[in-house]
Formats: structure tokens, sequence, C-alpha cells
């Protein structure tokens, strides 16, 4: 089975570009959350991972543009944007985001955005992160920290295919496949 993962949108449409000729190409496909927040794009990329991606969660910005709330304790950028966003939902795209699972177990494999709202980044949170695995699931696919991230630890696979937006930390945009057992980081120029 070849399995392609993505995370953090932000409401891009630029980014989709990179994608639409890959989910042909695959025979599922994964988003980590995070389809809004940052980008003004909110009805096309929508449109596109509800429409063109197999598995998809809910991510904490999604969670927050919705939820109503306090925004007071974010960075500027992420309030304004969030505030944007808010403005630009409709009713039936509330109800749409919130529908999407925080998580889901599929085959073997775990779906989230991230535990609560951690950045999972050194080895102490990978380690809390097997813990809370179930013992059937072999990969486990997040996002939230804009920054392709590798960790096996017993029979699991902890991976992070990054933003498909923009990386954070010097770390270049992207995603990842992974095809027979295979994993592989594909990197991509920026676009921001």
């Amino acid at each position: 089975m070849k399995i392609m993962a993505f995370s953090d949108l932000h409401a891009n449409l630029k980014s989709t570009k990179d994608l639409e000729p890959l989910l042909e190409e695959v025979d599922l496909s994964i988003f980590c959350g995070d389809l809004l927040g940052y980008g003004t794009d909110i009805n096309q990329c929508l449109e596109f991972v509800i429409d063109a991606v197999d598995l998809v969660v809910r991510g904490n910005h999604d969670r927050m543009a919705i939820s109503g709330e306090s925004l007071e304790n974010q960075h500027p950028v992420v309030k304004k944007s969030l505030e944007y966003t808010r403005k630009q939902l409709n009713e039936e795209q509330i109800d749409l985001i919130i529908s999407l699972p925080e998580e889901i177990f599929f085959k073997g494999i775990y779906i989230t955005h991230s535990m609560g709202d951690r950045y999972l980044r050194e080895e102490k949170d990978f380690i809390d992160f097997y813990k809370t695995l179930k013992p059937a699931v072999k990969y486990a696919f997040f996002g939230h920290t804009h920054q392709q991230a590798f960790c096996e630890i017993d029979d699991k696979i902890m991976i992070n295919p990054g933003s498909i937006t923009k990386g954070r930390r010097g770390y270049k945009r992207g995603y990842v496949l992974l095809d027979q057992g295979e994993i592989k980081f594909i990197k991509l120029e920026d676009i921001l």
C-alpha cells in the first residue's frame, strides 16, 4: 500500500498544487490537521481536503476557529488569522469542521494532530506519545510542529510529515510517502 501524509495546510491554496497529482498515485491519503489559520483560501482548501483526502483529522487551529475559545493568549499573528477565519466561516463549514475527528484509528494506523496542543519534538515527547498508542498501531502520524520528524520505538513508527505550507525552525515544507514499508520524506521549495 502506498500512503501519502501531509499536515498544516493553513488555508493556503498554493500548497495543494503540489499534492493534486500525488493523490491519484497513492492508495491512501492522510491529513494530520490544521486546515485553517494563517491563510485566506478557506473555501478552496476545505473543499480540496474534504473531497480529495481519505483520512482527515481536526487540528488546533481548526478547533479554535469554530470553538469560540478565547484567543487572548495566542501569538498576535495566530489571533489575527483566527479572528479573520471566524468571520469567514459559514454554518455549513462550521458543521463540517465539527464533524472531523481529533483522532483516527485505521488498519494499524493512528492519525492525530498532536497530544492536546503539545509540540512533539524531543525524545521525551515521542516516548510520551508512544505510551498513548494502542498495541495494534504500527504507524502513528501527527502534525502541529511544522517540521518533519521520525521516531521508532519498539514496533511503532511515529511520523510527522511536516507542514505542506510552511516549515519552521529552518525546516522546509513537505510531506511523507510510505511505500511498502519504505518511508520517504519529501521536501518542497518555500512558497511563502
